[in-house]
């Protein structure tokens, strides 16, 4: 069989045979490359949260910048880009304020479709340079891309869980293990079936001397090879996908420069922020609008260095409505069949609309009611009915965490969080074998270490406090600054009567961020090194930052009634009791704060109370007899 040369000659590109290598055809190899031998000298987790930061979270600006920063397209879409941030902004941050899981779930979902859909698109533009405007090959771009990005998904274990693990905490039935592994082997099949679909028009065009997109194969290739050896083939999905993000943030990156370079070129009506980084191919102008991007996304770096919960809330609340604006916007400003996107994409075709650009109304009133609405159907409908799982027909949660453990018994994180659910339930001895069958399967799994340590100090057995001590090490060995290990290793060393080391251990925690159990426990090694105001300045610490807390309240009165504040500690003690009404201790300490001021009456008022909720209270009857 003779193939045509005018099957693969005259290849068009979008920027050039070597920028389209370094941008979009080879970037998947050049991420990999980069990133996996850093895992030598940082851990994963380190690694991702700064290429996340910069790159995944940066990479949304110059979408923004084309969105507002184009008039036509302004214009044209001007309710969506004006109603959209403000509703996308409220629904995250009551989201993020009352913990609804809907959201997470509907943003993991969405980044799967937002990534195929890129993906999709850079193929429809390689076929549409090179005048291939044949239905049947965009459709099967299509089917392609969307099987080899959800076969990748179903069968990578932790990105699969990790879905799942969302879709449990909304509370959405699960399907039985056994129905999903048929499902995974029905999908598998049918990506094989159209895989041969593609290839087999692929031989079609060129026995027939039809055009064939080299580039496209190649940008199909290379990202199917980087989702499957990053998401699945390394086992370390952290640093798997931060090197799938960085590929696709450099590739929109890229379109976005190259669209506005045109845009600007064309001399078609812009902005004076387009004509400033677009103007010219310059290397100070390209490295001015990439720090840019990543002065934009620096902000979601700000998360690692804030002390304070609610600073780490707003920023985890610009994120997400930046992430979701993102995600929105794109769907309806890159379609390929319009006039303008092709003139800046630099595609001759024949057929297409012109929407960007039509000449509309002026806006009213009643067009931007009517786009609140569709805003609110797309973006608080979908959570408010998540929600309604979340709070009133959750599943069950125990069959849940079991299915998962079904479904990956060789995942340490599925192990661990069914560890998590039994220890909720006081099921201390099937918690710990979930722990330790976790450990087994990655001796490297943190969150195992700690929680197990968390088992044996809540045991309290003999060598337990020493067992606990060893797994919170090794939990902070593998993650340095572990704030919830580190804590846990400080109430070891109290166990010990070690109060310095204690201290500083709860230090350490707080250097990262403004932890009220920290606070708390650091109030309590202060006590017992007679440190009595820095005791209570800790105690008021952990009640400014969680004021739910009864024993962050009740032991701000033992520091204040010890340092002889009674009057203080009687309001620190009616706290801890308005939120724990059957906590004994704090009727007792309360009564001795009374008896203090001498205020006999509301001392037995208080000890009457405590033999209320403990009749056998025998310290409070003779107390009160005394009285």
């Amino acid at each position: 069989m003779t193939v045509a040369p005018a099957v693969y000659r005259d290849q068009k590109w979008i920027i050039s045979p070597f920028g389209d290598l370094f941008f979009f055809i080879g970037t998947p190899l050049l991420c990999l490359v980069t990133m996996l031998p850093l895992r030598a000298v940082f851990d994963s987790q380190t690694i991702a949260f700064y290429a996340l930061a910069l790159f995944a979270t940066g990479h949304h600006l110059p979408g923004f910048m084309r969105a507002y920063g184009d008039p036509d397209l302004f214009s044209t879409f001007k309710e969506k880009f004006l109603v959209a941030p403000i509703v996308v902004l409220i629904v995250t941050a009551l989201a993020q304020f009352n913990t609804l899981h809907g959201l997470f779930l509907m943003v993991l979902v969405w980044e799967i479709w937002h990534l195929f859909m890129q993906h999709y698109g850079i193929m429809r533009i390689y076929d549409a340079k090179n005048k291939i405007f044949s239905k049947l090959d965009a459709r099967l771009d299509w089917l392609l891309t969307l099987c080899a990005f959800a076969t990748v998904v179903i069968y990578s274990p932790e990105y699969f869980h990790r879905i799942l693990d969302h879709n449990q905490r909304v509370g959405v039935p699960f399907l039985s293990a056994e129905l999903t592994f048929l499902l995974k082997k029905v999908l598998f099949y049918v990506t094989m079936a159209v895989l041969a679909a593609y290839l087999a028009n692929i031989v079609r065009r060129a026995v027939t001397g039809q055009k064939i997109s080299l580039p496209k194969i190649a940008v199909m290739a290379t990202t199917v090879f980087i989702i499957y050896y990053g998401w699945i083939h390394i086992n370390d999905l952290v640093i798997g996908y931060a090197a799938f993000a960085v590929f696709h943030d450099i590739q929109y990156f890229a379109i976005v420069w190259v669209y506005n370079n045109n845009l600007v070129k064309r001399q078609e009506r812009t902005t004076k922020l387009l004509r400033t980084f677009f103007t010219t191919r310059t290397l100070p102008i390209l490295v001015a609008y990439v720090l840019v991007c990543f002065a934009y996304g620096s902000i979601n770096m700000m998360e690692g260095f804030l002390k304070s919960e609610q600073a780490i809330k707003m920023v985890e609340i610009f994120v997400i409505t930046s992430t979701l604006l993102h995600y929105y916007f794109d769907g309806f400003i890159w379609k390929i069949r319009d006039r303008k996107n092709q003139a800046n994409l630099g595609i001759n075709a024949e057929e297409g609309s012109n929407r960007i650009g039509l000449q509309t109304l002026p806006s009213g009133l009643v067009s931007y009611v009517r786009e609140t609405g569709r805003q609110l159907a797309y973006f608080a409908v979908p959570v408010v009915a998540l929600s309604l799982f979340q709070f009133y027909w959750t599943a069950d949660e125990a069959e849940a965490r079991e299915k998962m453990v079904e479904l990956f018994p060789d995942l340490a994180g599925a192990h661990n969080n069914l560890g998590v659910f039994y220890a909720r339930q006081g099921d201390w001895e099937r918690a710990a074998g979930e722990y330790q069958r976790a450990l087994e399967l990655d001796a490297g799994a943190y969150e195992a270490h700690k929680n197990l340590g968390l088992l044996y100090a809540r045991r309290g057995l003999r060598d337990d406090w020493e067992k606990a001590h060893m797994h919170y090490q090794q939990a902070i060995d593998h993650k340095p600054r572990y704030v919830e290990a580190l804590n846990a290793q400080g109430l070891v060393f109290l166990q010990r009567g070690e109060f310095t080391r204690a201290e500083e251990r709860f230090r350490e925690a707080l250097d990262e961020f403004d932890y009220a159990p920290a606070y708390n426990n650091l109030g309590t090694a202060y006590l017992h090194m007679e440190n009595l105001p820095e005791a209570i300045s800790a105690y008021e610490k952990a009640v400014a930052i969680d004021q739910a807390d009864a024993s962050h309240h009740f032991n701000l009165g033992l520091a204040l009634q010890k340092a002889g504040e009674n009057e203080q500690a009687v309001v620190a003690f009616a706290k801890a009791l308005s939120l724990e009404p059957r906590h004994v201790k704090a009727y007792l300490s309360m009564a001795l704060s009374y008896q203090r001021l001498g205020h006999i009456a509301e001392a037995r008022q208080a000890l009457q109370q405590l033999l209320a909720v403990d009749p056998n209270h025998a310290t409070a009857a003779r107390l009160l007899a005394r009285l």
